[in-house]
């Protein structure tokens, strides 16, 4: 008995006999997060598609109801529902006193002519801000169609869509008021400018206007995929991203052509474009952030990271500043980051 006894302890003291499970651990396993599931759109091709929770950003600040992101110097967030614009300092990462007493600022700002501007859709007005002083410096009683992105600056003028029939109107920065105007397709949403021309998109003729800013004139009228919705410049192309049918064309500014369309496989889920670090970056719901690699030679989809996150998106040669409208943050990714990311 006493051989038994002291056989016994030795295997407990000995750590053989194991103890019984903490029925506490033992639950909390059972009710962890299950693994996030693929969705069923977007490319399927093996290697492209990965978690956006795997991609780990340099910064994630707070903006509360971040909208259009505008990188310059400082990055620039307008926030309707709030009445403010918020500012972020790139080198620090950290947000700076913001812009407020706005009424209800919308369709993006834009920095030009030493000014930041800003259209409110409140009292339908566009009000230029000196960021060095901090004050408005000028204001314009002039509409604003309340769309995703209404401005665009060449080298001697603004340009903005002003009211949702859509006029697009020419504003001298010297003066600070419209001298000329342009009556343009009903529900054209969004404007950029480059290649020496003002772009346009007006999903209600399927078209991408070319608007020559010699002549105020649209000269060309581009056919292009469904929905038309933000637009891009970048390795010698105009990129146009569809919403409707989740595709981007590449236009050739020579010919007026379109010359490739990807499909992003992802239909009617919103998005806008980028073009920084070499690559067209575009976000969708869904998708927060997709790379598109322009060389000619394999000009495709390079990567797709899907989940919750993502709204809108600009990019500079060493940032990617998205806005996360759900979450109320603005993430610095780098891009090289991005990259190196690797499907799990």
């Amino acid at each position: 008995m006493r051989t038994l006894i002291a056989a016994t302890v030795c295997l407990i003291t000995g750590g053989l006999i194991a103890a019984p499970p903490d029925p506490a651990k033992a639950d909390a396993k059972s009710k962890a997060a299950p693994a996030p599931i693929a969705p069923k759109a977007g490319i399927k091709t093996p290697g492209i598609q990965m978690p956006f929770e795997n991609l780990k950003f340099e910064a994630d600040i707070p903006v509360e109801s971040p909208g259009f992101v505008n990188a310059a110097d400082s990055i620039f967030v307008a926030s309707k529902s709030k009445g403010t614009v918020a500012r972020i300092d790139p080198k620090t990462n950290k947000t700076l006193d913001p812009i407020t007493d706005l009424k209800q600022p919308c369709s993006g700002t834009l920095v030009a002519f030493g000014s930041l501007w800003i259209p409110e859709c409140g009292p339908q007005k566009l009000t230029r801000f000196d960021t060095k002083i901090n004050k408005a410096t000028a204001s314009l009683a002039i509409g604003s169609a309340d769309v995703s992105m209404a401005l665009a600056s060449n080298s001697d003028s603004i340009w903005m869509l002003v009211d949702s029939k859509t006029t697009l109107a020419r504003i001298d920065p010297d003066q600070n008021r419209v001298v000329a105007e342009l009556r343009l397709p009903a529900g054209c949403n969004s404007i950029a400018f480059g290649e020496n021309s003002l772009w346009v998109t007006c999903p209600s003729e399927t078209r991408l206007l070319r608007v020559n800013p010699a002549t105020n004139l649209v000269e060309k009228r581009i056919e292009v995929s469904t929905s038309a919705r933000s637009v891009a410049f970048g390795a010698g192309s105009v990129w146009v991203l569809c919403e409707k049918e989740g595709k981007i064309d590449r236009i050739d500014p020579k010919t007026n052509k379109v010359i490739k369309t990807l499909d992003l496989a992802v239909p009617n889920a919103g998005g806008n474009l980028a073009f920084g670090a070499g690559f067209l970056w575009a976000t969708q719901t869904g998708f927060p952030l997709t790379r598109i690699d322009p060389e000619t030679d394999k000009e495709r989809v390079a990567q797709q990271f899907w989940g919750e996150g993502g709204g809108l998106i600009s990019a500079t040669a060493n940032a990617i500043w998205l806005s996360n409208i759900g979450k109320g943050t603005v993430s610095r990714i780098d891009p090289k980051r991005a990259i190196a990311t690797l499907a799990e």
